[in-house]
């Protein structure tokens, strides 16, 4: 006997259902090369709710972007910190999230060009040189210091497996996966220091 698949229903349930169903499919093949008719289906929701609430691809492209970001924020906290914000983009393991999978596809696709400038809206990682600031460096360290942490970040995220090959680092009885994981951690911390230095003002 099958078991009946338990559809979602309310405002609240079915946003997300959508959102989650949008995250999975796009992730897997590119916002272009998926439909609103898929995601509803994906959903288990009637394809006019999905029209209803988000209108079309892109809004709804959107709208994911900010439940990205706004999922990160609440991760921060009401007190953000530096460190902790650049442990969240690395990430615990290797396997890229399903925002890193769809933020490849927006970047590497000249006519997602839409879908970059939203995930540009909603990244959010402009707060981090700020919280750097805080810490004591200059607006010039913190960008640049920034922006090389993200560099690594993002890079480490998007082509571990080439370079663990490359590199001949998927022997495991030489470096377990989580040492490797927390190395890369060490290095991104000292690429944007968040310890106190003496301001250049």
């Amino acid at each position: 006997m099958a078991t009946e698949v338990k559809r979602p229903t309310g405002r609240d349930q079915i946003l997300d259902a959508v959102l989650d169903a949008a995250e999975r499919l796009f992730a897997a093949a590119g916002p272009a090369d998926v439909s609103l008719r898929a995601i509803a289906e994906e959903a288990g929701v009637n394809y006019g709710l999905v029209h209803r609430h988000f209108g079309t691809k892109d809004v709804l492209f959107d709208r994911l972007m900010q439940r990205y970001a706004d999922r990160w924020l609440a991760q921060l906290g009401a007190h953000p910190d530096y460190d902790a914000a650049l442990d969240q983009l690395l990430g615990a393991s290797f396997d890229s999230s399903a925002n890193l999978r769809l933020l490849a596809w927006t970047l590497l696709s000249a006519r997602d060009e839409r879908h970059a400038d939203s995930y540009r809206r909603h990244a959010a990682l402009d707060l981090l040189p700020a919280l750097l600031e805080q810490q004591g460096a200059s607006a010039q360290e913190a960008t640049v210091d920034t922006a090389a942490a993200l560099a690594f970040a993002f890079g480490w995220r998007f082509f571990n497996p080439f370079i663990r090959a490359a590199l001949h680092l998927d022997d495991q009885s030489a470096m377990p996966d989580a040492e490797l994981q927390d190395a890369m951690r060490d290095h991104l911390h000292r690429i944007a220091p968040s310890s106190p230095r003496p301001r250049h003002d």
